[in-house]
């Protein structure tokens, strides 16, 4: 998502070397306390290097690569935070090549310097000098030379302005002009399908990255020429939607492609359905069997339910209850699997009798009570070896599953 917060620095002038040397000093310090002792670092802008420490430490494990660059800007924490992390951005990039690329929406310009990569020539395209300037600076710190930066409206300039290529990227701002969350196409900035035909003009192809929070099936109604929609998972997260619009495919089938990728970008689990074929899935219902499966957050935001079942010979719990069940321990499984130990009623006397103790992590899933007040009634500690999952099962009656992690 591209923030609308700006860099507070001058891109051009960057940091001189003892700002740098501070910077890097100070990465392990508390921002908070740093600001109070500003007054002992003679001559500092504490506030604007204070900022830039603050915004690293939060880039060191999402933008590994950025983050160990003396040399770069960053943007404030919160753009930081919103920014797709190096490992979204290194899966995008497998997505597209060809000679020129357009990002439409430049931004702190993570995802357009991995997929640049890919391309001879990429145009980045944003409209506030200060964001686009900082980006500029930091493409040619990273060596990105064949980045070239437009501070202009993409779309306008796209109305009047030769550019072709053969992939558009777009990452529409989702803060309204009261800077609140927004999640529909329509409410973002640029709406993206009020201009599809002026992008078609300049590209066949389009990859489209949207809130994770959007409606999938909503979303393909007004997303004319869609042929994929990937959903991406990482680190036990539904990070990202990203639609694959192609103008020369015609038809009202897309396929939802799940992906669970590691730190380097690379897909470690994955699942691939449509909506026919997810109808036409068998389903089985049992009750707890051996091992139990939780499936990632993307498989679910991608709505397979019945094609984890046939795609892995799982037995389904019960129809809302999202687990599974089955009597082998599988390999490549998207989300995460558990030994089942036993299963009881969700009653604080079974329940610490077999786990021998108070301590406990839960979940809770087709349940009449949240995790939290499940918890609290049942007195139990997070943490240790023990997983509980609270639910209901096909006949409508409500267990406790207690369960380990299984040893491999």
């Amino acid at each position: 998502m591209k923030e609308h917060t700006s860099p507070t620095i001058e891109a051009e002038a960057g940091f001189t070397q003892a700002e740098i040397a501070f910077i890097q000093a100070h990465l392990q310090d508390d921002v908070s306390n740093l600001m109070l002792r500003g007054k002992q670092f003679k001559g500092f802008n504490i506030k604007k290097l204070a900022e830039q420490i603050q915004s690293r430490q939060k880039a060191i494990k999402k933008l590994p690569e950025w983050s160990t660059n003396p040399e770069l800007i960053f943007p404030p924490a919160l753009s930081v935070e919103q920014s797709s992390s190096e490992a979204t951005a290194r899966y995008k990039a497998t997505l597209m090549s060809g000679h020129q690329l357009i990002d439409i929406t430049g931004g702190m310009g993570v995802d357009c310097y991995y997929m640049r990569a890919n391309f001879q020539h990429v145009q980045y395209f944003e409209q506030q000098p200060v964001v686009a300037e900082a980006a500029k600076f930091n493409f040619q710190k990273l060596g990105a030379g064949n980045i070239r930066v437009h501070t202009a409206d993409s779309i306008e300039t796209l109305k009047t302005e030769p550019y072709n290529a053969d992939w558009i990227y777009a990452d529409p701002a989702r803060r309204n002009a009261n800077r609140e969350k927004v999640v529909l196409l329509s409410d973002c900035t640029p709406d993206i399908v009020e201009h599809l035909s002026i992008l078609f003009e300049r590209a066949p192809n389009i990859l489209l990255k949207t809130s994770p929070l959007l409606d999938i099936d909503l979303a393909a109604k007004s997303l004319r020429n869609l042929k994929e929609v990937h959903v991406i998972g990482y680190e036990g997260e539904c990070k990202e939607l990203l639609f694959v619009l192609k103008k020369d495919w015609i038809s009202d089938t897309f396929e939802i492609k799940v992906r669970i990728i590691n730190r380097s970008g690379e897909t470690k689990n994955l699942l691939e359905l449509t909506r026919e074929s997810e109808q036409l899935a068998d389903v089985r219902y049992s009750t707890p069997l051996k091992y139990l499966y939780e499936p990632h957050a993307a498989v679910l935001k991608a709505g397979a339910f019945r094609t984890i079942c046939s795609t892995f010979s799982l037995s389904k719990l019960a129809i809302n209850s999202q687990l599974y069940t089955s009597e082998h321990l599988l390999n490549g499984f998207p989300g995460r699997v558990f030994e089942v130990v036993a299963v009881c009623k969700p009653a604080i006397r079974e329940i610490k009798k077999i786990i021998g103790g108070d301590k406990a992590n839960l979940t809770v899933r087709n349940f009449p009570a949240s995790s939290e007040d499940l918890r609290k009634k049942l007195k139990l500690k997070d943490g240790g070896l023990f997983y509980l999952f609270a639910t209901t099962l096909a006949d409508n009656t409500k267990v406790m599953i207690v369960t380990k992690k299984p040893e491999r």
